[in-house]
């Protein structure tokens, strides 16, 4: 193909355009690969394009996931040994090259096709490639202002040479930038020697120097403050203040430029032996530190370990955001710290499983379902019939497959109808009606949550509806104002408590053990349910309430609505367990009906609502 098929031009500026091999394409998620090469400069154009096309054509011959990562992981390598400093051209390439990657991952973790399974190495080693990236940029950056600092200082010498500035103006010079620190890769020799080489670098900078350094229980206070305003969700900020209050426990609340490179991989080797709160006394469970020290003067014994995916995705993940942002607002003068250590004892994570036909079976025979003795006694058989929050709670969970935390935020004017379908409107706020105070505003886990579920004609049947219209004559917002949310030491309000709670009963008088069945196995059992339907991919994703950011064809169309097909098959899903649900509950529900079961429902009265519920609306 001719150089002028990879390089056009719009509006000035160059960018590159190629295609995905056949093979190669439905691995990427897109036929045609196109990139601004941020350049109006012909030449400047061609070299960076000259770059980019050498990763492109290695990948672009990849016949599944193992071919194109083992391919990716030898060209991270050979990137690993770049030598210091890394060209403009090379930088932009191994930018661009990183963009890629990013979706291609993602890409890959949702077929199943994890590259950590394909090749172990490759996060350690994409870890690694975007800090040299960061790095590399920062001094490029640095080095542009000292360059403009001395063709300005040339301009003054020669003025003052000329007379027209006096001789008391003049500054003294500063010293150019200096090569960030290099992380070493075992693997990686060449990296290694560098890294080594520019350990006797100065570790602060004449712009550091002068910068107003806060401690770290300071900078932590800003950092929160300023992410709750750009609407971070509470456990994500969590997770940050955990982490950063153990760090100044264990070395003391210093300045943040005082905090060097040997400190945080000290950090990061104490990070795999903090316990679970499991078996740990709960004095000793007020933060991270008391439980590190309760595991270092006791012993491991009858203690357990967090897993693997708590310290990558909570701890590193927290260090890592916290200490970029300390970097980009100019407190932190060091190399950013890599945080990765992880001990072979910590444990592996379990993925949740469905719910089994048999478990389906026994949880919807229980009395809180078909009759039970009393309001406050419902998993005894009984006479009365209640339909509670959790009754509706496991129904509408497994024939919906809500996250348990949108249950109990769900208002009476979020069950909508439309074209004679009802749905359950799940969005923050309704936009139609106007602005809303961001704490009045129901918080969802992200943004793709928001969406329109259709509601099970089986719902429907059981008599949601009439809950609805008896609530809202009596002036209730909410659709389930007993429920009681459970808040967190930090004011958020962990909305799945009364699920969760009652499930710790109701998995041991049902007998399941299975350590992979949760709560929350209600989601996965309504995974399983869509995927017996014909139901589109994109159909799939809204309904669960999955992102479709970085998959491209899920990613046109409303964002809300289902297509007429998508919605016949949500509405139509059948299964043994649903139809098992529909005679037990209908059957218990006619007798109600009939006088043959008292039916109780207490929720219609103010006194009965949860405490949360009474102060809100008083």
């Amino acid at each position: 193909m001719a150089r002028t098929s990879y390089l056009a031009r719009r509006e000035g500026r160059y960018f590159m355009q190629a295609r995905f091999a056949v093979q190669c394409a439905p691995l990427i998620g897109k036929p045609l690969y196109r990139a601004s090469l941020g350049t109006s400069d012909y030449r400047t154009a061609r070299m960076r394009l000259l770059e980019c096309l050498g990763w492109f054509h290695r990948m672009n011959d990849s016949v599944d996931y193992t071919s194109l990562f083992q391919k990716n992981v030898a060209e991270l390598r050979a990137y690993l040994q770049d030598c210091w400093p890394i060209s403009d051209e090379r930088l932009f390439a191994r930018r661009s090259y990183e963009e890629l990657l990013k979706n291609l991952n993602r890409k890959a973790q949702a077929a199943g096709c994890g590259p950590d399974m394909i090749e172990p190495e490759f996060p350690s080693l994409f870890r690694t490639f975007v800090q040299q990236n960061v790095e590399a940029e920062a001094y490029l950056r640095k080095a542009e202002r000292v360059r403009n600092y001395e063709r300005g200082r040339a301009d003054m010498q020669a003025a003052v040479q000329f007379g027209a500035v006096p001789d008391s103006f003049q500054r003294p010079l500063s010293a150019p930038p200096h090569a960030p620190r290099s992380y070493p890769i075992a693997a990686s020799p060449m990296v290694a020697t560098r890294a080594e080489q520019s350990s006797h670098a100065p570790e602060r900078t004449e712009e550091t120097a002068t910068k107003h350094v806060p401690p770290f229980s300071a900078a932590l206070a800003e950092y929160l403050k300023e992410r709750r305003e750009a609407g971070d969700s509470a456990d994500a900020l969590r997770e940050v203040e955990l982490i950063i209050q153990f760090l100044i426990d264990q070395f003391a609340d210093v300045d943040v430029g005082s905090f060097d490179g040997g400190q945080a991989q000290e950090l990061d080797t104490m990070l795999p032996d903090i316990p679970d709160r499991k078996n740990i006394p709960r004095e000793h469970c007020v933060s991270l530190a008391t439980r590190y020290a309760y595991a270092q003067k006791h012993g491991w014994t009858e203690l357990k370990r967090l897993t693997e995916a708590r310290i990558r995705n909570g701890y590193h993940n927290a260090l890592s955001k916290f200490f970029g942002w300390l970097i980009t607002k100019g407190y932190y003068p060091h190399a950013k710290p890599i945080f990765k250590e992880i001990s072979g004892k910590n444990l592996v994570s379990l993925p949740r499983d469905s719910f089994e036909s048999d478990e389906i079976k026994l949880m919807f025979s229980q009395p809180l379902f078909i009759g039970c003795e009393a309001p406050k006694r419902i998993w005894k058989p009984g006479t009365v019939f209640i339909q509670s929050h959790l009754y509706w709670g496991y129904i509408i969970l497994v024939l919906h497959g809500l996250r348990i935390s949108e249950l109990g935020q769900i208002e009476i004017e979020d069950i909508v109808q439309r074209n004679s379908i009802y749905y359950i409107d799940l969005r923050g706020f309704d936009p139609k009606k106007g602005r809303v105070a961001i704490e009045d505003q129901k918080r969802f886990k992200t943004a793709s949550s928001e969406r329109l579920v259709p509601m099970h004609p089986l719902v429907i049947e059981l008599g949601l509806l009439e809950r609805v219209k008896e609530l809202k004559e009596r002036g209730c917002p909410v659709l389930f104002p007993e429920w009681e949310p459970y808040p967190k030491p930090n004011g958020e309000l962990r909305w799945g408590q009364p699920i969760t709670k009652s499930w710790q009963y109701l998995k041991t008088k049902i007998g399941i053990t299975r350590a992979d069945v949760t709560a929350y196995s209600t989601r996965h059992t309504y995974a399983d349910f869509l995927d017996s339907t014909g139901v589109s991919h994109r159909g799939r994703m809204r309904a669960m309430g999955h992102s479709t950011k970085g998959d491209i064809p899920a990613g046109y169309g409303s964002k809300k609505r289902f297509t007429a097909r998508d919605l016949d098959e949500i509405l139509s899903i059948a299964s043994p367990e649903i139809q098992f649900m529909s005679e037990t509950l209908l059957k218990a529900k006619a007798e109600a009906d009939e006088g043959r079961l008292t039916v109780v429902k207490p929720w219609l009265h103010r006194s009965n609502w949860s405490k949360h519920y009474r102060e809100k609306f008083g």
